[in-house]
């Protein structure tokens, strides 16, 4: 049976606060932090929580639940294919030093075969195979195993897909940094839709983490057990703790049984709008990459406004303005361009808005106007200088640093949408030159800019 994100969102809040779980809802941190120089916005939801999973005592208890909203603005080239985006939602559990993987590793299971009500014979389970200084997770292995996991569905990876710190693998974590195995869940799409054999990206053996396409990661629990001490060993730590997060994209693709996340009820509405502006259909697969970063990336914009973000040139507005020109370039690229308004009225209020009006925040009816009129207004500003710079795209069959420079000055395209237009448009790039001469024109110019704002005014 087929579940809404509103189903969902209400079943994993259910499981988790019924007995014997009894989990407390905690509330979601802001999308954009504030007074936090390490990062730019929440990209998991265990952010909040590292003084608790270090040992310090929450104030709603030992197991605590959320879901929360997240932005990954590093993961913006990789929007496009059947998975990626850059805002997602995390739905996530913890346990502070009180249940740990047995417990885990049963609720877990109960959680995706019952309440999402996944068949097994799709899901794959995947877990740590050790290393010289720690030891395969034996445990999680059995445990699969104990729930009727057929051994050739639970597969074992090393430090690069089964271990978890902030500073990735045991050896570049730092002295007192926390971290330890994982174990994740994947969903198998099967091979009848020949996902694998389709892929640029298919590794030789397909397998959960082949980034083909056909297994999607639903859920990982991180068994956080080690600490690394003053001699750059790992040692036990004397709190162990449990951190899952499970993307609500990701699992709602699952119970569609369809490996495209722009297929869920989670950005179908935005799909159909884009449809009905640019007059192509999601269904063509050589449009289909417009189509997902137009609606992950307009997306990504209404939820940076509503938190506050305006376009800039600097850290959180730079994002933002990224979002929206990437937005313009991907709709001139489906023939549709951002004007006349209401097209884009219409994907932004329909496609996002309506969909989660009383959730993440949103009110539809308070912020509609102003999130249409920052997206609208930064959107016509660049769409005047688009036109212009693409006729001066075309004329070039080899771009440097310095011609990449003199589109940034004079039409206001950032380095990486110069590629972007490069690579559609089969223009030649000087790998050697393009970021290095592009960087020092641009030092050039804020010294030149610099200088003269100097003489001007007399500082």
């Amino acid at each position: 049976m087929s579940k809404t994100h509103t189903d969902l969102r209400n079943d994993f809040k259910d499981f988790w606060e019924e007995s014997p779980r009894s989990h407390k809802h905690i509330k979601p941190a802001s999308l954009v932090l504030k007074n936090d120089p390490t990062t730019l916005f929440t990209g998991s939801g265990m952010q909040q929580l590292v003084p608790y999973l270090m040992g310090e005592k929450h104030p709603q208890g030992k197991k605590l639940y959320n879901i929360q909203p997240c932005l990954r603005s590093q993961d913006i080239m990789e929007v496009g294919d059947n998975r990626h985006t850059t805002f997602f939602e995390m739905m996530g559990n913890w346990s502070l030093n009180d249940y740990f993987k047995e417990e885990q590793i049963n609720w877990c299971f109960n959680y995706f075969t019952k309440t999402v009500d996944l068949n097994l014979k799709n899901l794959h389970f995947t877990v740590f195979e050790g290393t010289n200084d720690v030891p395969e997770d034996k445990e999680s292995f059995d445990l699969w195993k104990s729930h009727g996991v057929p051994e050739n569905h639970i597969h074992k990876y090393g430090v690069d897909h089964n271990w978890w710190s902030r500073y990735g693998s045991p050896t570049h974590m730092p002295e007192g940094e926390i971290g330890g195995p994982d174990s994740e869940v994947f969903y198998d799409f099967g091979e009848n839709l020949n996902i694998h054999e389709k892929s640029k990206y298919a590794a030789t053996q397909c397998h959960p983490n082949c980034q083909c396409g056909r297994f999607l990661e639903i859920g990982n629990s991180v068994f956080i057990q080690y600490i690394k001490n003053k001699n750059g060993k790992l040692e036990e730590l004397s709190q162990k703790n449990v951190d899952y997060g499970g993307g609500l994209e990701r699992i709602a693709a699952a119970v569609n049984n369809n490996p495209d996340v722009f297929e869920t009820d989670l950005y179908r509405e935005i799909v159909m709008e884009i449809e009905k502006n640019v007059k192509k259909k999601y269904s063509d697969e050589k449009y289909q990459s417009q189509f997902r970063i137009i609606a992950d990336h307009l997306k990504a914009a209404v939820l940076l406004i509503i938190n506050g973000v305006e376009p800039s040139n600097k850290e959180q507005g730079y994002v933002l303005r990224r979002f929206i020109r990437r937005t313009a370039v991907k709709m001139h690229q489906l023939g549709g361009g951002l004007t006349p308004l209401p097209g884009l009225e219409s994907i932004i209020d329909r496609g996002i808005l309506r969909v989660y009006d009383g959730v993440l925040g949103i009110d539809r009816s308070k912020q509609r106007s102003n999130v249409i009129s920052v997206i609208s207004k930064e959107a016509g500003k660049f769409s005047k200088t688009l036109d212009k710079g693409l006729r001066e795209i075309e004329k070039l069959d080899f771009i440097d640093g310095k011609t990449a420079f003199d589109l940034y000055q004079s039409f206001g395209f950032p380095l990486e949408i110069t590629e972007e237009f490069a690579m559609v448009k089969n223009i030649k790039i000087d790998d050697e030159s393009f970021y290095k001469d592009f960087t020092i024109e641009l030092q050039k110019h804020q010294e030149t800019s610099r200088k003269s704002a100097k003489k001007r005014f007399g500082h």
